[in-house]
């Protein structure tokens, strides 16, 4: 008997393992109370899991042609009520059903008495998409076209020039557009357009040279002078402004053109001029109105502080829990009370911290006006703290309870006894990344305004 028990649950275990038979098994429930859609489905699941099962291929395949028959059913419905496009859906609908089941390796009974009403009926329905394309594209409803040229690609897509078409239906209109954007000198919006078309096709009429005037025309020039230096201290401006380039120039912007210090001396040499020391916003807005800029970024380093607590270790008093047993006033009978001791426990503590407050101003060199200006002040830092215990740290508490509760042993307070010895991040890599923060929020304003 015991022997038969085990077989049995070894048994019961293996069909439960086995999903092929549980859908399966569900899947027969279906078919029986006659829901073929739902029973096929689960047949395929059981061929997934066990794709050489005959028995869920047989099933498959009985259930399945019933659900085929049901949709052409509803097809020829469809033909009868003269609804084309419902028909011709149904009927793709219908082949990608047979191609599911062919994918598991049952192939259903295909009624091919459909076929030639399907290529009819898909022939006069292509027709109809085709003319109201060309007629929308006429009214220069592009958006409404695009969508017809899209449906008889996916229908037939070698069906005339559909896909020409299609193509033409989504560049026209942003070429055209982009003609308008020129007219109106908003050569900004006028490159967007010539750059969709371009990306598309860039043999389209003459996309390619409109896109580069217009992106001549958008372009804007900044100049961006070293960062003075206001503070004693010395490096972080030199860090700072090759930040400051990196971040403008990362943006790749295509109307922006940043001009750093190396091209400015060039530049200003050829026109037989020269800024040095401390510049002004109209003397740096004349030169690089010269130079053919439309602004100059100026940026001043103004404050600078830095903070270092070196590894201390401090004595900090806290209380420790212990248990004590007392008489109790029947003789014989012990009690066990709670006590608390006072003890000690080393605190190791480290800080490294950076602070800078650094202010730009974006000079135009039109108006010699300063037309953005903003005041950055930013910290860095970073610490370590350790607390060692010699005792018992789940006895530890940091004050005394306050009537006959336990106090409350903050979880993060305790948490800090169990760190191990670390090392926290430099003053000379939080000043880096310092600077790379304060040049990412200029960068970002800077190109905000200037994009616009």
């Amino acid at each position: 008997m015991k022997k038969i028990y085990i077989i049995l649950v070894l048994v019961s275990l293996l069909w439960a393992c086995n999903p092929a038979k549980q859908y399966i098994k569900k899947g027969n429930e279906f078919f029986l109370l006659g829901n073929y859609d739902d029973a096929a489905t689960y047949f395929y699941n059981a061929l997934l899991a066990d794709p050489q099962n005959l028995e869920a291929k047989q099933a498959l395949k009985k259930s399945a042609n019933n659900v085929l028959t049901a949709k052409f059913s509803q097809f020829g419905k469809y033909v009868v009520e003269n609804r084309d496009a419902d028909a011709v859906r149904q009927y793709r609908s219908n082949q990608k059903y047979f191609e599911k089941t062919k994918s598991v390796g049952v192939e259903l009974d295909w009624p091919s008495m459909y076929d030639e009403v399907y290529l009819e009926i898909k022939n006069e329905y292509i027709a109809k998409l085709y003319s109201d394309g060309l007629q929308l594209m006429k009214d220069n409803k592009y958006d409404k076209a695009e969508a017809n040229f899209s449906e008889i690609a996916e229908i037939d897509p070698g069906y005339k020039d559909a896909t020409v078409l299609r193509m033409n239906s989504i560049l026209e209109p942003m070429y055209q557009n982009g003609m308008k954007m020129l007219q109106l000198e908003n050569y900004k919006e006028a490159y967007k357009n010539f750059d969709k078309v371009y990306l598309q096709d860039k043999s389209y009429k003459d996309v390619k040279a409109l896109r580069e005037a217009a992106l001549g025309k958008a372009t804007v020039g900044v100049g961006v002078l070293p960062v003075q230096n206001q503070t004693h201290s010395r490096n972080f401006d030199t860090k700072l402004y090759q930040d400051i380039i990196s971040q403008m120039v990362k943006g790749k912007s295509p109307f922006l053109k940043v001009v750093e210090r190396s091209s400015l001396e060039r530049m200003l040499s050829e026109q037989q001029l020269g800024m040095s020391g401390m510049v002004d916003p109209e003397t740096a807005a004349q030169a690089g109105k010269i130079i053919g800029l439309k602004y100059v970024l100026m940026s001043a380093w103004s404050e600078w502080d830095m903070d270092q607590v070196r590894p201390t270790i401090d004595s900090i008093e806290a209380y420790e829990a212990y248990v004590e047993s007392i008489p109790e006033t029947t003789p014989g009978q012990m009690r066990s009370i709670t006590r608390f001791k006072k003890v000690k426990y080393a605190r190791h503590y480290q800080k490294n911290r950076v602070y800078a407050r650094v202010f730009y101003q974006l000079v135009s060199t039109q108006t010699s006006q300063i037309v953005a200006s903003e005041v950055i002040a930013e910290e860095k830092s970073d610490e370590y703290e350790r607390f060692v215990f010699k005792g018992n740290v789940s006895n530890l508490y940091p004050e005394l309870p306050k009537g006959n509760t336990l106090p409350p042993a903050p979880r993060e307070w305790r948490e800090k006894f169990g760190k191990t010895s670390g090392t926290i991040v430099s003053q000379e890599e939080l000043a880096n990344k310092l600077s790379q923060t304060i040049a990412i929020k200029m960068a970002d304003e800077v190109r905000l305004y200037v994009e616009r």
